[in-house]
């Protein structure tokens, strides 16, 4: 690539990368939505492009609790003061955008990063020497040669920053829950998964690696029927022939549990009461054989067109979508033989995929969540047949969000009993409560309990 294009991209991609980092952490908008309306506004971008400005604004937001370290005053000023707007210098963050890809152990840098870290001050030959297997505590190196240049003793930048400080109170007690095993998980890039919805996954396997452009491999999970996994894949997945014609959706793994949790036989009749885009509901009315089914709500219309577009597209056609607010009133008593209640939440358990969140989020919201929990699951509960299923799951890692509402719930509804169900991930049996954890699938944190509604004696 000529110097004077390398310059030009360079200078465009940070520009372009700061303008969602400026409006993901100071108006609190989620990254992912700052990237669509970034590239559906400025069409000129190249998937060159794209893809430096995505990982890029994802390894800082990853990285942040050290980069921060090495950002212009201004900007954590502004974070603190709580405005929504901040200078944009280009200039004084070269630093940092050079340093997510080192801190990401990825030393093939692309040209647009050789010159962030040359404008910086420093050269790739500083690194030359540096393990590409580095532990993610001893990744801190990397940054000495960033501070130096800034003539700056380095901090102690430990592993626990990576995460918000507020955290460790909110999990499960220490000796459940390794913290530091945690945060490592929650510094690697996760991989993309997909669900088959065929029986054949290694012919599936195979047009997906035809159809590629750069070489996509997926690799089938061991015990979960259907899961395959995809590392770090440039292709667009959605614009290949087998995901426009519904024989895969993109779903992660620990999503993927909720539905075998669930466990749905063909012909009954499903409610997915808090669908959202309806991976779970298209998930279910796979499971059912396109027998039976799905009814999926959500408050958001616009998020229920989404389903309606997905399941036509995978070719079910018992799904039903309605708007439901989320009032008793409004449910039907005793009707299904099971109702799926994936709840709003902190999505704590995201904060791999969306590290985002981990800066954006704040404890006192978790008030309001365990309130609008209570409410959702004690509303969809009046809907479950006597001897139907009831399934709660929040893709959160708090214990206030997943087993204290079961808790709750427990305690005023004596009609439900928790059912013991198999770990989908292990085959490990529980006891009605499943908690995944990143290191288990490499995937998000889910939590998942099951309810059987007693029969009337």
């Amino acid at each position: 690539m000529a110097a004077t294009r390398v310059v030009t991209q360079a200078r465009t991609t940070s520009q372009f990368i700061l303008q969602a980092l400026l409006r993901s952490m100071l108006e609190h908008i989620p990254a992912d939505r700052c990237l669509r309306d970034l590239f559906a506004a400025n069409h000129q971008l190249g998937s060159r492009d794209r893809r430096i400005i995505g990982e890029t604004l994802f390894s800082v937001l990853r990285w942040w609790g050290w980069l921060r370290k090495l950002a212009p005053q201004y900007f954590l000023k502004a974070m603190e003061d709580g405005v929504s707007e901040a200078p944009l210098h280009v200039a004084d963050w070269n630093g940092v955008l050079s340093a997510a890809w080192l801190l990401e152990n990825r030393f093939d840098l692309p040209p647009s990063v050789m010159y962030w870290l040359r404008e910086a001050g420093l050269y790739p030959e500083f690194f030359e020497d540096v393990p590409t297997d580095t532990p993610i505590a001893a990744r801190r190196r990397y940054l000495r040669p960033f501070f130096q240049k800034a003539k700056r003793d380095m901090p102690p930048l430990t592993l626990e920053e990576l995460l918000p400080e507020w955290v460790p109170e909110l999990l499960a007690p220490e000796e459940e829950v390794d913290y530091r095993k945690l945060i490592e998980w929650m510094q690697q890039r996760p991989p993309v998964w997909i669900r088959a919805q065929v029986t054949d996954q290694d012919r599936l396997r195979a047009e997906i690696e035809r159809e590629s452009e750069d070489a996509v491999h997926p690799i089938v999970h061991s015990h979960l029927r259907g899961a395959l996994c995809i590392r770090h894949a440039g292709t667009n997945l959605r614009a290949l022939p087998a995901f426009q014609d519904g024989r895969f959706e993109i779903q992660d793994l620990a999503s993927q549990c909720v539905a075998f949790v669930c466990a749905p036989k063909p012909g009954e009749q499903w409610w997915d009461a808090c669908a959202g885009g309806g991976g779970k509901a298209l998930h279910l009315a796979y499971l059912m054989h396109n027998r039976g089914s799905v009814d999926a709500s959500d408050l958001r219309e616009f998020k229920l067109d989404e389903l309606r577009l997905r399941a036509r597209r995978d070719h079910f056609n018992n799904i039903r979508t309605r708007v439901w607010k989320g009032v008793a009133k409004e449910v039907p008593r005793d009707r299904y033989d099971g109702v799926l209640v994936d709840t709003p939440c902190s999505c704590s358990g995201t904060w791999r995929r969306a590290p985002d969140g981990r800066w954006n989020s704040r404890p006192e919201s978790l008030n309001e969540f365990n309130a609008l929990q209570r409410q959702l699951l004690d509303a969809a509960a009046l809907a479950v047949k006597p001897g139907g299923t009831l399934v709660y799951s929040t893709c959160s890692m708090f214990r206030a969000e997943n087993q204290g509402i079961v808790g709750s719930f427990l305690e005023s509804h004596p009609e439900f009993i928790l059912a013991r169900h198999v770990n989908p991930l292990d085959g490990t049996e529980s006891d009605g409560m499943t908690q995944i954890w990143p290191w288990q699938g490499d995937c998000d944190a889910m939590f998942t309990a099951k309810f059987t509604r007693r029969r009337v004696q």
